[in-house]
């Protein structure tokens, strides 16, 4: 359910994520169309708009090495380390992709759901079908762990705009405590009119124009 979201999201709401993507890419969005949007962006010199749009890619397709690649290589030429994710991430990125997975769930909830109902139809065969149930639910777990892998990058966020500072408060007058570069990825704790709290790897704390950012998951 959560990867089915994922792609909707990405289908309807990324033009409210980054204000200058070309009008004519707004009918909808996949992984190689991500990807050739970011493509393009480090052709011009916009190193945040293409890290937001090889993540979402990667969301997408987290095996595709293209994007991996890629990625890397914007991330290394904007002096910004790379994100190698925690073991569980990696682990359920190889297994299969996001939509794969999705369906796997899908499966499994069916045969769940069949086994259950035959098991009152046909009381002698509740071993067999007590079988097929654990398998369903086997495929439902592994796509419950998938979903678990990508939920932190639901409240992540990309800087899309140079020299961006966090700020002690939501105001644009407040004093500035750090500098945010470009491409750089933080996770949003709250929204307070026109600026967001963020936090940073460091765990460093700040205020930042809501314009300044992008959320991988467009809202």
């Amino acid at each position: 359910m959560i990867i089915a979201l994922l792609t909707l999201a990405l289908g309807s709401g990324i033009a409210h994520a980054a204000t200058d993507v070309a009008p004519h890419m707004s009918a909808g969005y996949s992984a190689p169309r991500l990807f050739d949007m970011a493509n393009a962006y480090v052709r011009d010199g916009k190193p945040g708009l293409a890290v937001l749009n090889y993540e979402r890619a990667r969301l997408l397709t987290p095996n595709d090495p293209d994007i991996q690649a890629n990625l890397s290589f914007v991330r290394t030429m904007s002096g910004l380390p790379p994100i190698t994710g925690t073991w569980f991430e990696r682990q359920a990125s190889r297994f299969a992709s996001p939509n794969t997975l999705f369906w796997f769930g899908c499966v499994g909830l069916l045969i769940v759901g069949a086994s259950l109902f035959l098991a009152r139809q046909y009381p002698r065969r509740r071993l067999a079908l007590g079988a097929c149930s654990a398998a369903g639910f086997a495929l439902m777990a592994v796509t419950l762990c998938n979903a678990l892998a990508i939920w932190p990058m639901m409240n992540q966020a990309v800087v899309v705009a140079r020299a961006t500072p966090a700020r002690v408060a939501p105001v644009s007058m407040a004093d500035s405590l750090l500098a945010l570069r470009e491409g750089e990825i933080l996770t949003v704790d709250a929204e307070v009119r026109d600026f967001t709290l963020v936090h940073t790897d460091t765990g460093r704390t700040g205020w930042v124009a809501s314009a300044d950012i992008a959320p991988v998951v467009p809202r």
